[in-house]
């Protein structure tokens, strides 16, 4: 099957004095005379719809085709790449559509309105829109739809799941060293007795494939094997995916603003030399479009990936916590450079594990979906430096080559499943309850952890969880404009008081039970209670995917 290479096209910020323009080619000539002509689409300028038309056309037409699409914003800090997936700040208002219209919308809003005005014309029970928001914070992935709720990360292939701050096998948190900062949850190089065992078996797989590869007899019995029956478009590729994020259906325009405004307000933001408003995280939005053929449903999903910017610190001045932030964003770039240098140059072994956003980005990578990517570039020749090196990695980018595969209809859930899978829902909705009753939501505790100790954490636990419920309300009425003075001051204290409450839970949970001991008061999350969300959210999109 061939192999097509990744669509890449530059978006240049207009300034006074640009140091670069595209030739009468479409090609990129720097200041220095570097060229880079691998390039499907050149877009200068503000204007929106023009970098819809050039950047995100041939991505709904892929989509039309058949195929889940993935669209990637890269650049540096302040060069625009929140602006073209989204809007400029501030913009992403109910009002700004009676107002403006889609003149200053980005691409996610512009293609979520074509799916929402697509919806019915083409399909019997027509088709329906929901999403999802991400963020990717200093290697840790949580909810921004869910008040920033931490999210876990797995992959059933694989057999165990990578969680915020590691991976989390079961039965094992009794043996993972509490004191470190892994609060009892297993990192990427954990060297416990169950990793070292799964690593040694992945090692000892790898190598048996490869033997086999290397013998002739065995590969000569498998020329002889009958072909499977299974279609090309049928190939199962291993990829993570998130446990438990919250899906928010779309029928109005006003929906597809409130969602992106909600995205605005919640993501993780500082303002620096170089930004007023400089994202701190990436962002990865999932739109996914059902639509219902006959006795078939058709899922396909769009996923935009609004990447944190590369950041020199010495030009944008950051420092404390900001800079830490930088630098959790250049080392998550870096590692998706050498996943994309890995794949270029079809290395054997592709480090998607080295971080959380490139475990993400796994399947948009390997060919479960069409991916396009938009270099965002400022013009300026004092950033000339910057500049290059993001046309650089698109230069990169537009070398590798994927496999698209397309969207298999999955047969519809019949009127006796579905009434099955609700009844198993309102079942595991009173046993969850249960088991918040038990505090088992918070975790498990050690039996030797002093009890005033425990209450403390508990009480801070839940107090925190009702400033974010609370926080999120006020969210909802900024998102629509209904807010007062009075609610965003009280928006204002209550962020202040959860984060001081996240740093104190985050030394409560390293207490270690005695003096110099290891192990710590907090064990973990509760297996029992993780299973239970988990299955409870796999039933809740499957009906709302039904």
């Amino acid at each position: 099957m061939p192999g097509h290479r990744i669509a890449v096209s530059v978006r240049i910020k207009p300034c006074d004095q640009p140091a670069l323009a595209p030739d009468a080619r479409g090609a990129i000539v720097t200041s220095d005379g570097k060229l880079f002509d691998r390039i499907n689409a050149v877009v200068t300028g503000s204007d929106q719809k023009i970098a819809f038309d050039a950047i995100a056309s041939p991505l709904l037409d892929k989509l039309r085709d058949g195929y889940s699409c993935t669209l990637l914003a890269y650049g540096q800090t302040g060069s625009g790449k929140t602006h073209t997936m989204f809007a400029p700040p501030g913009a992403l208002t109910e009002s700004s559509l009676s107002e403006s219209g889609e003149e200053c919308l980005g691409i996610f809003p512009r293609i979520a309105f074509e799916l929402l005005n697509e919806g019915g014309d083409d399909c019997l029970g027509g088709r329906t829109l929901h999403a999802s928001a991400i963020e990717v914070y200093q290697d840790n992935a949580y909810d921004l739809l869910a008040d920033r709720a931490p999210l876990q990360v797995g992959t059933k292939s694989v057999g165990r799941q990578v969680g915020g701050r590691g991976a989390i096998i079961a039965n094992a948190s009794k043996e993972v060293s509490a004191g470190s900062q892994h609060f009892g949850v297993h990192p990427p190089h954990c060297q416990c007795m169950k990793c070292f065992k799964r690593q040694e078996k992945e090692r000892e797989e790898r190598e048996a494939r490869k033997n086999a590869r290397l013998d002739p007899v065995n590969h000569a019995s498998k020329k002889q094997q009958p072909a499977s029956s299974h279609p090309p478009t049928e190939k199962v590729l291993k990829s993570f995916v998130t446990v438990g994020e919250e899906l928010v259906v779309l029928t109005t325009p006003q929906d597809i603003m409130r969602l992106a405004r909600t995205i605005e307000l919640t993501r993780t933001t500082v303002g620096h030399n170089l930004n007023a408003r400089s994202s701190r995280s990436h962002c990865l939005v999932h739109l996914y479009s059902v639509e219902r053929i006959g006795d078939k449903v058709l899922k396909k999903q769009l996923l935009f990936a609004d990447l944190a910017g590369s950041e020199r610190i010495l030009k944008s001045g950051v420092e404390g916590v900001a800079a830490l932030q930088a630098m959790a964003n250049n080392k998550s770039l870096a590692t998706l450079g050498k996943v994309i240098r890995a794949l270029g140059t079809n290395a054997a072994h592709v480090p998607y594990r080295d971080s959380m956003l490139t475990m993400l980005l796994r399947s948009s990578l390997e060919g479960q979906s069409s991916t396009f990517v938009v270099v965002n570039v400022a013009a300026d020749r004092e950033y000339s430096d910057e500049t290059l090196r993001s046309l650089e990695f698109g230069e990169r980018m537009a070398v590798v080559k994927i496999v698209r595969i397309k969207v298999v209809g999955q047969q519809c859930l019949d009127a006796r499943k579905v009434d099955a899978l609700r009844d198993e829902l309102r079942v595991l909705n009173d046993g969850i309850e249960r088991l918040r009753l038990d505090d088992l939501d918070i975790g498990i505790f050690h039996d030797q952890a002093i009890q005033s100790e425990v209450r403390s954490l508990k009480n801070n636990i839940r107090r925190r969880d009702e400033l974010s419920n609370a926080a999120k309300r006020i969210r909802t009425k900024v998102a629509e404009n209904a807010a007062s003075d009075a609610d965003r001051q009280q928006l204002a204290r209550d962020a202040t008081e959860v984060g001081n409450l996240d740093n104190i839970i985050m030394m409560q949970k390293t207490i270690p039970v005695q003096r110099g001991a290891v192990q710590t008061i907090w064990l973990g999350p509760s297996p029992e209670y993780s299973t239970a969300i988990s299955r409870f959210k796999e039933i809740e999109d499957a009906l709302a995917f039904s």
